[in-house]
């Protein structure tokens, strides 16, 4: 490492009274990069290889164990819990032999992987931050979401690969010097009780993740091609309504939904899973969702889907019917195009209704049918 600082030059000439000036020079560090082709492995921790450390403090316990391994003899035993009072607890190593890297380049076709299991439980999340830091301490950090990263749908006592892609760290210049890289650091958060092993840098590519994250994908339960959404036993608690009384009507009778509605904010909505997810994963191809219903006196709706995160489109309009017969509504799902348009699957809240104007509607059944 070359490192420059001010230097003050003093001018005095010997035997006068001539005043100090002084010579004001930049300030910086520069850190010689390791030539890449005379770069170690970038192992950040297999079989106990390199100058592992960890400061956790009386918030957890960090320990190398030689009874569980993913590969080899040896991996990271660690358990923690952050509420015990310590303000900063985590590990790291230097992937380079603690020279910088110039990772600017680099982490364009680099990811962080390594395997982790739990000790005993099984668990959604892995409360850990990432962090690429530089040699001044500033430092790119990263959430590791297991949502995003991890090769499967939970951690549990199984060994599971996490690829934490390295273009996914946000890199601001005024926090880090992508091209000083010393370390990948891994600050704890939350509380947590894993094993973790080879962790490392590997040659990676974006084609390669959305492989990886299309894998993790089919790994997800899919939903019920066929759904009953309307049921005359469940109605009462799996369907809301607008408060005001004088603008609707919605009620039971003889097993059909009777909705009347005044030129006002008349709306109900109907879940059909007890307020929980409702799955559309996997079906969207062919099912279909079917209503049976009838209107009088032309009398027009909105009808909207919506999901559990906030999405919400209307997915269907009816102007109103000049005949008073039953007919049926069939909406593929396909042509809504939920996914594209940022509904989340596996997250489906309910299906709404909205009036328009004045309007009696009576509904027979509502159902998802698989139209294959």
């Amino acid at each position: 490492m070359i490192k420059l600082v001010n230097i003050a030059v003093l001018f005095f000439l010997l035997g006068s009274c001539q005043i100090v000036q002084f010579q004001q020079q930049e300030l910086y560090d520069h850190y010689e990069t390791t030539p890449s082709e005379n770069r170690v492995e970038s192992i950040i921790f297999s079989e106990a290889q390199g100058s592992l450390w960890n400061s956790l403090f009386y918030c957890g316990d960090f320990k190398i164990s030689n009874k569980v391994a993913y590969e080899g003899k040896n991996s990271i035993k660690l358990s923690w819990d952050k509420s015990k009072g310590c303000e900063w607890i985590g590990f790291g190593n230097s992937f380079s032999n603690w020279t910088a890297v110039d990772m600017s380049e680099e982490r364009k076709h680099k990811a962080l992987t390594f395997y982790v299991r739990t000790q005993e439980k099984t668990n959604g999340a892995l409360p850990i931050v990432a962090a690429l830091e530089d040699f001044s301490g500033g430092g790119s950090y990263l959430y590791i979401d297991t949502k995003k990263y991890l090769n499967g749908l939970l951690i549990d006592t199984n060994w599971r690969q996490v690829i934490v892609p390295l273009w996914d760290f946000p890199i601001m210049e005024e926090m880090v010097n992508i091209r000083a890289i010393k370390q990948m650091q891994f600050q704890l958060e939350g509380a947590g009780s894993f094993y973790l092993d080879e962790i490392q840098l590997m040659d990676y590519s974006p084609n390669e993740y959305q492989q990886f994250r299309a894998s993790v994908e089919a790994m997800k339960p899919k939903g019920n091609p066929n759904q009953v959404i309307f049921q005359a036993a469940d109605f009462e608690f799996s369907s809301w309504k607008s408060d005001d009384d004088n603008c609707q009507k919605l009620e039971l009778n003889n097993n059909l939904i009777q909705w009347t509605y005044s030129d006002c904010n008349a709306t109900w909505g109907i879940n059909w899973n007890g307020w929980y997810q409702i799955n559309f994963r996997g079906i969207t191809e062919n099912a279909v969702l079917s209503i049976k219903l009838k209107t009088s006196n032309a009398s027009a709706f909105n009808l909207f889907l919506e999901d559990f995160k906030g999405k919400n489109s209307m997915i269907y309009q009816d102007k109103g019917s000049i005949s008073s017969d039953w007919r049926t509504i069939q909406i593929p799902l396909k042509e809504l195009e939920l996914e594209k348009n940022g509904f989340t699957l596996d997250q489906i809240k309910q299906l709404r209704f909205e009036g328009i104007g004045n309007g009696q509607l009576e509904i027979e059944s509502m159902n998802i049918i698989d139209n294959k």
